[in-house]
């Protein structure tokens, strides 16, 4: 077996923190470079442009604004009635007593009176608008009544540019498109948007015992089963479906076998084509898993595992200024540190902040001890049996706990709902992530361990995170 000794091991927070950091500000936008905020966000934008495409307006919502969108004329263009009403002199109205109201007897429509709906401009000459449920209309649709009438000139109506005026920001750089957003760029006379690249990610499944799903199988020779003893590689549906949710571009790779230089080529392969890259499996220990000493060669490895588990290996690296999240194991594990350490990447290659916060809820029930998928623990003073990992003292350069602090953290699974009196409560699931008994899970927490370290009790507020 190989020497992982001088394994580099960190909290999720400082894995994070240390690959944003070398990543630097200028992920996804470019080397800035520039003397106060206002000199960096403008050249942000200015070296963006290598990294924005123009899209339509309907397809510009879940993307980044690459640059500021403006009004392309005055909203509205001309003054406009802003209620179903008529359209009105001011000058027939103009000093009146208060209370009083003109003889409309004689008022012919097109001279004196004329409909004005909402949004419509206003008809040509006319300058205030009093709402049609003032308004009693001849059957002939010729003559009308009234019983008000309007405060001031221009009453009902909106202005040329009221709502916005032509090169007016209506929706700035680094905004998230929304519905509501887009509705608002179009309402500007856009009909196409600035938005940033989404980033590409690829992926590289490896392993000499994956297989893609489908492979016949007849129950009545399962000794043929081609598929035998081998694993349906799963996590490229996995990780497509995040990296597409998140505003990215899935760049697909066939399963690499675990073969040192197969596995080379294929990241160098993958840092040529990709903004990100991720490498599922081999960031292990086991005889045939080679990803790290690989990442080591070609790169720099800035850690190998962390400390929380499932995901133990999880694994950060920099080749060619390309980021490579190392992740470990099925679905179950794969999918929350996916969430840790690509969704970061993602979100600040897009001008995002990197983290998605995390929710406040009340602890409902004590977190299991053990229970179905856990390993089971070793009595006080037993010897670890040969299944049990112990826990890892990883060297000066690593991160360590201090006296108080977790040495690590559990991933578990909860089920979030709203309590009788209305607060959000967790309710810990038994079992581990992807376990049958965590498939109703909505969210999951990180529940610390070591020596002094207490978990939360029931009536706790705790920070959690959705699924």
């Amino acid at each position: 077996m190989r020497d992982h000794s001088n394994h580099i091991q960190l909290t999720r927070e400082q894995a994070v923190e240390q690959m944003l950091a070398r990543l630097g500000d200028g992920f996804g936008w470019g080397d800035v470079a520039a003397d106060g905020p206002q000199d960096a966000e403008s050249h942000r934008r200015e070296v963006g442009r290598k990294l924005a495409e123009t899209v339509p307006v309907a397809d510009a919502v879940d993307r980044v604004l690459a640059y500021d969108v403006r009004a392309q004329c005055d909203v509205p263009s001309c003054l406009t009635c802003g209620m179903d009403s008529i359209a009105v002199h001011w000058r027939d109205f103009e000093g009146l007593e208060p209370g009083a109201l003109p003889d409309t007897s004689g008022w012919v429509r097109g001279v004196d009176w004329e409909f004005a709906n909402t949004g419509v401009a206003m008809p040509e000459g006319f300058d205030a608008a009093i709402v049609v449920e003032h308004v009693r209309v001849a059957c002939d649709e010729q003559h009308v009544s009234i019983d008000a009438a309007p405060s001031r000139r221009f009453a009902g109506t909106r202005p040329a540019g009221g709502q916005m005026k032509r090169l007016d920001v209506i929706a700035e750089a680094g905004s998230l498109v929304t519905a509501d957003l887009a509705a608002r760029i179009a309402s500007g006379n856009n009909a196409v948007v600035p938005v940033v690249r989404k980033p590409r990610v690829a992926f590289i499944p490896t392993g000499n015992e994956l297989v893609p799903p489908g492979v016949p199988f007849n129950p009545d020779k399962p000794q043929a089963f081609a598929a035998r003893g081998k694993n349906f590689e799963t996590n490229s549906i996995l990780v497509r479906a995040k990296v597409e949710a998140w505003g990215g571009e899935f760049v697909p790779f066939d399963i690499v076998r675990d073969a040192r230089d197969a596995i080379r080529q294929a990241i160098e392969r993958a840092c040529e084509m990709a903004d990100i890259v991720v490498l599922n499996a081999g960031s292990s220990k086991g005889s045939d898993d080679w990803s790290c000493e690989v990442m080591e060669e070609l790169g720099d490895i800035i850690c190998h595992q962390t400390n929380h588990g499932p995901g133990h290996h999880s694994s950060y690296a920099l080749v060619d200024g390309v980021p490579i999240v190392g992740i470990s194991g099925p679905s179950g594990g794969a999918s929350f540190t996916l969430n840790f350490y690509l969704r970061p990447l993602m979100r600040m290659f897009l001008g995002l902040e990197p983290e998605v916060p995390r929710i406040p809820a009340r602890l409902a029930a004590p977190f299991p001890q053990g229970g179905p998928g856990s390993a089971p623990k070793p009595e006080p003073g037993e010897p670890l049996p040969g299944e049990a990992r112990p826990l890892e003292h990883p060297p000066a350069r690593a991160a360590s706990a201090g006296p108080g602090e977790p040495e690590f953290f559990g991933v578990k699974m909860l089920s979030l709902s709203v309590g009788a009196d209305g607060v959000l409560e967790a309710t810990p699931l038994a079992g581990r992530p992807g376990s049958v008994e965590t498939r109703a899970a909505n969210a999951y927490y990180l529940l610390p361990s070591g020596p002094g370290i207490e978990p939360p009790a029931v009536g706790d507020v705790i920070e959690v995170e959705l699924r």
